[in-house]
């Protein structure tokens, strides 16, 4: 039973890794849906450093993220504390060179369960900085 759902979140958290990258250079609004879900940011290395949920991916991640603040972003705060960046401007230059991926998830259980279940798998740099 329990070995059923630990491999239905591995394929789910496969099936993101599979789907289309979106730079955050290149990216257009129309791209990214209104949508709720959970994301995936690679950095120019295409390492994952940091996984996300939200109820509104365009939002979160072309606002808040993109060209948002360290008050209102959580990404960028951690970005600016684990890469000693000195300002808003340095974020966004660093990430500009990073890409993303996505997977719309309406129902919010599912959206924690997959995003943690994600972090605790890939153990991103800055979710798991973030949390100590």
């Amino acid at each position: 039973m329990y070995e059923n759902r630990a491999l239905e979140y591995v394929n789910k958290i496969k099936e993101i890794l599979s789907t289309q990258s979106f730079s955050f250079k290149d990216v257009t609004p129309n791209q990214v849906p209104k949508k709720a879900g959970i994301y995936i940011i690679f950095n120019e290395n295409n390492e994952i450093i940091y996984i996300g949920r939200t109820k509104n991916l365009r939002r979160r991640l072309l606002s808040d993220h993109k060209i948002g603040n360290i008050k209102g972003s959580q990404f960028r705060k951690a970005l600016m504390k684990n890469y000693n960046f000195k300002n808003e401007k340095e974020i966004s230059n660093y990430i500009q060179k990073c890409a993303f991926k996505f997977k719309e998830i309406e129902n919010s259980i599912e959206r924690i369960r997959l995003e943690y279940f994600a972090i605790a798998i890939l153990a991103p740099f800055l979710n798991v900085k973030v949390k100590q």
